[in-house]
């Protein structure tokens, strides 16, 4: 229990520092907030797997090349949207709506695709069993996360 709470306050910590506007420095160089996020999460993958250094930084490569091909998908989905809201403002055809969805739904399966992709490789270079752990400490680290950011906005509440 103890060794929750501690989890709990760094990340709330890294959620914080996460929410500053504005950037700090880190080995000379800048660091966005979310990229601070980011780096701790490599470090309690690493932990929770129990990995060695090498499979370390092999998991880190395979996990840093499939978040910037999600996020490069995340972001064309953004613009689609953005495209929808403004061909919805123009009150463009049915046909052309139509055409933004299937780009919509394309983008979606590659994402999808590329999750599937990235936990296929994983067979590379970690067991059955650290994949799996893998997969809980993702659905562990995203849950723990929107529940500090909510405790967060209700705090503020409560102060206001």
């Amino acid at each position: 229990m103890k060794m929750v709470s501690v989890w709990c306050m760094l990340l709330a910590g890294a959620v914080l520092l996460s929410a500053q506007p504005r950037e700090m420095m880190e080995g000379g160089k800048f660091q966005r907030p979310m990229e601070r996020l980011e780096n701790y999460k490599k470090i309690r993958m690493i932990e929770v797997l129990k990995l060695d250094e090498e499979t370390g930084l092999k998991l880190v490569g395979r996990y840093n090349k499939h978040r910037e091909n999600v996020k490069q998908l995340e972001e064309s989905r953004a613009a689609l949207v953005e495209k929808l809201e403004s061909q919805l403002n123009s009150n463009a055809a049915d046909s052309e709506l139509q055409r933004s969805f299937n780009d919509f739904y394309e983008i979606e399966k590659k994402i999808g695709e590329s999750r599937k992709k990235f936990l296929e490789d994983l067979k590379e270079i970690l067991t059955t069993k650290q994949i799996a752990e893998y997969m809980i400490f993702e659905r562990n680290f995203m849950t723990d996360l929107r529940n500090v950011v909510k405790d967060i906005q209700k705090e503020r509440r409560q102060r206001n």
